[in-house]
């Protein structure tokens, strides 16, 4: 008996077009989702890192405060403006996650006597890098 091909089950060209279609779209966009969050698993670890230094740097200060000898004052001119990185108090330039030479960040530390009122210092800390996709900054304000 012989059964003509109208009768046979099976795939069609076109079927197995559309389904492998359907496949590569979803696969290229989890592609795409993968190295977005790839890149923003880098920026948070890097602003993590930023944000553990200057952390850091605020502690140091508060606790040299009986010693106030990193503590002074040294550039009345940037007190308007603490956030300003170009006119700075102190800064240790290319250190790495743990404050040590060899690295990516920034850190810069502006102190302004008597403000926002006598007797206490306003501290800002700014730890800055660039990457591939430019340059970021973080910073931490306190009064002491």
């Amino acid at each position: 008996m012989k059964t003509s091909l109208k009768n046979q089950l099976g795939f069609t060209l076109i079927e197995v077009m559309v389904s492998i279609f359907m496949v590569a779209s979803v696969l290229l966009g989890l592609a795409g989702m993968t190295s977005i969050l790839i890149r923003n698993n880098s920026m948070n670890y890097f602003t993590d890192t930023a944000t553990v230094l200057a952390q850091d740097k605020l502690e140091e200060l508060k606790n040299a405060i009986p010693t106030s000898t990193i503590l002074t004052d040294v550039n009345t001119t940037n007190n308007s403006d603490l956030e300003n990185t170009s006119n700075f108090d102190y800064q240790q330039s290319n250190i790495d996650g743990l404050g040590r030479p060899g690295g990516i960040y920034t850190r810069t530390w502006n102190i302004a006597d008597n403000s926002p009122t006598a007797g206490v210092k306003s501290v800002v800390v700014i730890v800055s890098w660039t990457d591939q996709a430019g340059s970021h900054r973080v910073s931490l304000r306190t009064i002491l």
